[in-house]
């Protein structure tokens, strides 16, 4: 925290190695990868310049590997595994309105970098980058006097309507499983 408590920041790194790692070799049936390691760092920050306004976001970087992953017929040794993005991102802005019922206004961004859908890394799942857009309002304790607090929110999902691939099964490398349309969504959120 700094700023008077009006910025914050956090830095990240890893230096993960799982042994005997279950990895998916299609049509349903199990290899075992001797080790997958992963090494990575993220950094996230928000600030607030003036008291309506929020601004954040994160990147994270990851280089994640196959190692002694050895089978008949042949290795995957060095692979990236399958829905393992390099970069990740995501960034946000949101204006406060300080009005008897609070309202906030908002939009997000991810990005998500290439990936494969399987352990052969032969098939690329693109980068894709996606925006939401939302709005919210607090409703005060004497609406609801047995609730502490209340929220309802309206939300775009994806407002561009991107299509882009979220997942690929790693059992079935010709599927993919595509990222929902533009969504639009109204929720209520109540608190005791």
């Amino acid at each position: 925290m700094l700023w008077d408590n009006r910025a914050e920041w956090s830095f990240s790194a890893y230096d993960i190695v799982r042994t005997n790692v279950y990895a998916a070799a299609g049509g349903m049936t199990l290899n075992i990868a001797g080790r997958q390691e992963s090494k990575g760092v993220e950094l996230a920050g928000s600030i607030r310049p003036i008291e309506p306004l929020r601004l954040w976001g994160n990147i994270a970087y990851v280089d994640a590997r196959y190692a002694d992953y050895d089978f008949v017929g042949g290795s995957f040794s060095g692979n990236t595994p399958p829905n393992v993005p390099r970069i990740v991102a995501n960034a946000g802005a949101s204006w406060r309105f300080f009005t008897p019922w609070p309202v906030e206004v908002g939009i997000t961004g991810r990005h998500v970098g290439d990936r494969y859908n399987s352990d052969a890394n032969t098939v690329t799942m693109n980068a894709y980058t996606v925006g939401d857009v939302y709005a919210f309002v607090d409703i005060p304790k004497t609406v609801f006097n047995a609730v502490d607090q209340a929220r309802v929110t309206f939300r775009v999902r994806n407002f561009t309507d991107k299509r882009y691939a979220i997942w690929g099964d790693p059992f079935y490398p010709d599927q993919i499983l595509l990222g929902a349309p533009r969504t639009y969504e109204i929720s209520a959120a109540f608190k005791w």
